[in-house]
């Protein structure tokens, strides 16, 4: 009698994983699957007290059907994690205080957590490719950089995509783009105002993300350069960096010592977001029409300016594992930032966390010192 509990719970676990993969469409692309942990939990006498991620990201469609879908109910069930997320006003300041367990962050804003804060963070998987655009008025003859030199350009911040669009810059028209660079003058703007500010001729053009700006980029008020693509897009098309690979953006994050206690924890959510991201690339419209307050849009030719936008220029990833080519061009664009001048020479990020490989919680990754390898890998791929 005393193995019945166990039994029952064992039983328990099975059915609610067969109740996630029919949820999920029953197939094999979209099963969450019970961690062994979970599996060897359930076969003892009892279950252990529940492992808590404490999850804090911006509102996100992909979050939100995860939850309404029952996939996050029954994806704890069956691995004894449970989530509590939360939309803080300063992810920083979350994770730096210690409230956090796992963040989304964009990495090139990483060093601020680095230098700044008493946790030693580690990054553990992709969320995001850089998404961010740069757009100016319809009237506007402008194509590329090369055709704003001396303009003003809004920008929300002298980090993140303005880094990228300075590697851009800098890689296809030998051009300088930071704040108090030579070639344009940036204007630091709330990330709400940035296309706003284009819109009423204060300045002449913006790095955005497309969903800050879909009224205007709808009714054609502005366009975007480059032919619509993103940051990610550019850098990656057109061989920058090390190939036809495209930069990560936004990260999971979370702290060294968090990771070594709760590794199959952190494994486990990795693949619960995979669930998610595998039904954003078969529902994008769907998605956009589920969730259109979280993409900024309202109306019908806002929806549907966002989906096709996101058809053509998806910005979420395929998997939320980093792959090693993608840890590559993250030292690689590290490397350029520091020899270009875009950022001091002490410039740290965390090791990145790639597929099959152990516990990312080792020193800081360092600028390897091979400037010459990268620099040959570097004029071996641009066009």
């Amino acid at each position: 009698m005393a193995g019945r509990p166990a039994l029952r719970a064992l039983v328990a676990l099975a059915a609610a994983a067969a109740l996630l993969a029919a949820s999920c469409g029953g197939g094999s692309s979209t099963a969450v699957t019970v961690s062994p942990d979970a599996s060897e939990q359930a076969a003892g006498s009892q279950l252990s007290e529940p492992v808590r991620i404490r999850l804090a990201l911006a509102p996100d469609p992909i979050w939100e059907w995860l939850k309404d879908s029952g996939t996050v109910m029954e994806w704890e069930a069956a691995n004894n994690i449970r989530i509590e997320a939360s939309n803080p006003f300063d992810p920083f300041a979350a994770f730096a205080g210690g409230h956090v367990d796992i963040v989304v962050v964009n990495v090139l804003d990483v060093p601020r957590f680095v230098n700044q804060s008493n946790r030693e963070p580690v990054v553990i998987g992709k969320h995001t490719t850089d998404r961010s655009i740069l757009a100016v008025r319809r009237t506007s003859r402008a194509e590329t950089l090369d055709d704003l030199i001396e303009a003003r350009i809004a920008v929300e911040s002298p980090l993140g995509s303005t880094l990228l669009w300075g590697l851009i810059a800098e890689g296809l028209h030998g051009l300088d783009l930071r704040v108090d660079g030579p070639d344009f003058e940036l204007v630091v703007v709330d990330a709400a105002s940035v296309a706003d500010l284009v819109v009423r001729n204060e300045v002449d053009a913006c790095i955005c993300v497309p969903d800050f700006g879909v009224p205007h980029l709808a009714d054609g008020t502005l366009r975007v350069l480059y032919g619509g693509r993103s940051a990610a897009e550019i850098y990656a098309h057109e061989r920058i960096g090390i190939g036809d690979v495209s930069p990560v953006a936004d990260v999971w994050l979370t702290d060294v010592e968090w990771h070594r206690r709760n590794e199959a924890a952190a494994a486990a959510f990795l693949e619960l977001w995979n669930v998610g991201l595998r039904h954003w690339g078969s529902n994008r419209a769907a998605m956009v029409a589920d969730y259109p307050h979280l993409f900024s849009v309202t109306g019908d030719n806002e929806i549907a300016w966002i989906a096709d936008y996101a058809s053509r220029h998806d910005w979420f990833v395929s998997s939320a594992h980093i792959s090693p080519d993608e840890e590559r061009m993250h030292d690689f664009m590290a490397a350029e930032m520091v020899r270009i001048g875009l950022t001091d020479i002490d410039f740290r990020l965390p090791r990145l966390h790639t597929v099959g490989q152990p516990d990312p919680a080792s020193d800081y990754a360092e600028h390897r010192g091979a400037e010459e390898p990268i620099a040959d890998r570097s004029e071996s791929t641009r066009g």
